[in-house]
């Protein structure tokens, strides 16, 4: 983990998911002496030239996460950090036997997705969008719903992880050839399509996701406002639906291409410039998801006009101070259904003000 040569959030996994006391009890486990089950790892190809290979880890990332918290103080287990432990505790630690499985399957290979997903059947299992993110890694569609939410540049911090913890004296000593890292994008993304996305990360659509409130940490670690912003871009294309009912049908169809992509994009984050300029307080309904999911439909279907800013605020506003029942029961219960979704858009449409 300290040389970046074991991946632990390799393009097909899920983000960490585990809370801390999970974290705390399996530490407490290691430091017992107990057994654990297998860490599952797919070994790479190696470089021929600078004979240097990366790891994966297919089964086991949450743990290996926490051994590497732990040792680096940033977990508390029994009110001791790593580094407050006895010698010999410090050195049973260390000593541990970790078992291990090793898969000989390269980055590419069909079968990586399918031994992740069949492994993680467990209290954590795989949500429906977790799945569908392993699955449908490379389609167009994924990438850009990542890309709007903000899911590209985690990703692309895995490769400044991967350096923590070496020293200079390590860095110094490290091949000049640094050998390409195949686990931590999927091979079937190009590398022109990958130069699209990432100068493009980091939007409006994108920034107003991940800093508005709109989700909770726990809810970016599973995913939510990926699947959220699915529904989001099918709405637009396809008008309201039930639940997640379509997305799979798109993620299907454009797979191997999105032409609006461009277009779409720059409309998103048109639609968020004005959203940020109605300068909605940070407390108001229109941040919760059902609400803040109708406002950027809405808003997306007449982009061409002018919108009323002043106007618009006052009317969404006063809405909120005095929500009809409707509305309210619309945004609250069975939210996700095409009748709720229509019944909210009804009441968003009449306070939208257009110049």
């Amino acid at each position: 983990m300290k040389s970046g040569t074991l991946i632990l959030s390799p393009y097909f996994q899920r983000n960490l998911v585990w809370r801390e006391t999970h974290k705390r009890e399996f530490i407490e486990t290691i430091l017992a002496g107990y057994p654990f089950p297998q860490i599952f790892l797919a070994r790479g190809e190696i470089d021929l030239e600078t004979m240097v290979s990366f790891t994966c880890v297919v089964d086991g990332q949450q743990r290996l996460n926490a051994i590497r918290e732990f040792i680096s103080n940033d977990i508390e287990v029994a009110g001791k950090t790593f580094s407050q432990l006895s010698s010999d505790a410090k050195t049973d630690f260390i000593k541990y036997e970790v078992p291990v499985i090793d898969f000989d399957l390269d980055a590419g290979d069909p079968r990586l997705k399918d031994v992740f997903k069949r492994l993680n059947r467990t209290f954590y299992s795989l949500s429906a969008i977790e799945r569908m993110a392993t699955e449908f890694s490379a389609s167009e569609y994924m990438l850009f719903a990542r890309l709007l939410g903000d899911d590209i540049p985690a990703t692309l911090a895995e490769d400044e992880e991967a350096s923590d913890g070496i020293d200079e004296l390590e860095m110094e000593d490290a091949s000049e050839a640094e050998p390409a890292n195949e686990f931590l994008r999927d091979p079937g993304i190009s590398e022109d399509r990958w130069a699209w996305l990432v100068a493009r990360a980091g939007g409006e659509f994108a920034k107003m996701i991940a800093e508005r409130g709109i989700f909770t940490p726990y809810e970016f670690q599973r995913k939510v406002p990926l699947m959220f912003v699915l529904n989001i871009v099918t709405t637009i294309l396809s008008g309201y639906y039930n639940r997640n009912l379509r997305v799979k049908k798109y993620l299907d169809d454009y797979s191997q291409e999105f032409p609006p992509a461009d277009d779409m994009l720059g409309n998103l984050n048109n639609v968020a410039t004005r959203i940020q300029a109605l300068d909605l307080p940070a407390g108001s309904i229109w941040w919760n998801k059902a609400n803040f999911f109708t406002l950027v439909v809405e808003l997306y279907a007449r982009l061409s006009a002018t919108l009323d800013l002043h106007g618009s605020r006052k009317a969404l506003l006063d809405f909120e101070a005095d929500l009809p029942n409707d509305y309210a029961l619309a945004a609250r219960e069975a939210l996700n259904n095409k009748t709720q979704r229509e019944m909210r858009a009804h009441h968003v449409v009449g306070l939208l003000k257009y110049t």
